[in-house]
């Protein structure tokens, strides 16, 4: 057998109170570094600006824009060059914060809702001490590969022979699927990856697995080096799903409010390093 194996499915976890937040994945669903290199991830839709400037370190924050939302978001960093971006509706922006900066990301047009996914994604140790960086892939630059009924969005990593534009320092892919009813996907997965399904829309079948909307499911990683295959079957019409995976890091992951250490003595350095303002500062974008 070539297909990955399906060890869990569960209900992406609703968020009814927040305004902005649609769905969460957290480690919690499946175990202790069962999403490993990814930490969690929110599904949001949001209208007005919710967070002031804020500090993160050691890990990536990846804001991807779904093609269905009407507005944008407005990236401001203390460190990228330009210091301000926007993420349209179907881009990506991965700020790799390395030893540390401060970020602030709003609806660009207050009142339009930005509909997207930000994950958070662990930086290998060899990348916790860089210096921040940023990555942004407009959704021009994504590549699409067409299906009879369905499409794949490449937005990191690969599909195929077809691979996104992006160079993140964490192996991971992220692909955006669009599907109609009996519509058929074969994606490979490295056997030696985690790897998520994340059903948004309608239901479909993962391996023969049926998975409903706002739910998803694990593949975990196996020996088998030939179980790669992961195979989808849209059951309803208009099925939206997210493919991730990524190759674990197998290291400690700490945190402490914002920050994500290997050990105690790193999370201990960036509150000192934001503390004594290496971080930088942000003047916020909004009043409350």
């Amino acid at each position: 057998m070539n297909t990955r194996i399906v060890t869990h499915v569960a209900p992406a976890l609703r968020q009814a109170n927040t305004g902005f937040l649609v769905a969460r994945l957290a480690e919690a669903m499946f175990g202790r570094g069962s999403l490993d290199p990814f930490i969690a991830g929110d599904e949001f839709s949001m209208a007005h600006p919710v967070f002031a400037p804020h500090p993160h370190a050691g890990f990536s924050a990846v804001t991807w824009m779904f093609e269905d939302g009407d507005g944008a978001f407005t990236n401001r960093d203390t460190f990228s060059d330009p210091r301000s971006v926007q993420i349209e509706p179907g881009a990506l922006h991965w700020t790799a914060a390395g030893r540390g900066m401060v970020h602030e990301e709003v609806p660009t047009v207050p009142g339009r809702a930005a509909h997207g996914m930000q994950l958070f994604v662990d930086l290998p140790r060899t990348h916790k001490q860089a210096p921040p960086e940023a990555h942004h892939a407009s959704a021009r630059d994504i590549p699409v590969v067409p299906y009879e009924r369905a499409r794949v969005r490449v937005v990191t990593g690969a599909h195929g022979d077809v691979r996104s534009t992006l160079a993140v320092p964490t192996e991971v892919t992220l692909l955006d699927v669009l599907m109609d009813a009996s519509a058929k996907v074969v994606h490979r997965a490295p056997a030696t990856h985690n790897a998520l399904v994340w059903v948004r829309r309608g239901a479909v079948k993962v391996n023969d697995t049926l998975v409903r909307a706002h739910s998803v499911a694990r593949l975990a990683p196996s020996s088998e080096p030939q179980r790669e295959e992961i195979h989808l079957e849209a059951v309803d019409p208009k099925c939206e799903l997210v493919i991730m995976h990524g190759r674990p890091l197998g290291q400690p992951v700490l945190s402490h409010g914002p920050f994500v250490g290997a050990s105690p003595e790193e999370l201990r350095a960036y509150v000192e390093r934001y503390q004594r303002g290496e971080m930088g500062s942000l003047v916020p974008s909004f009043s409350r």
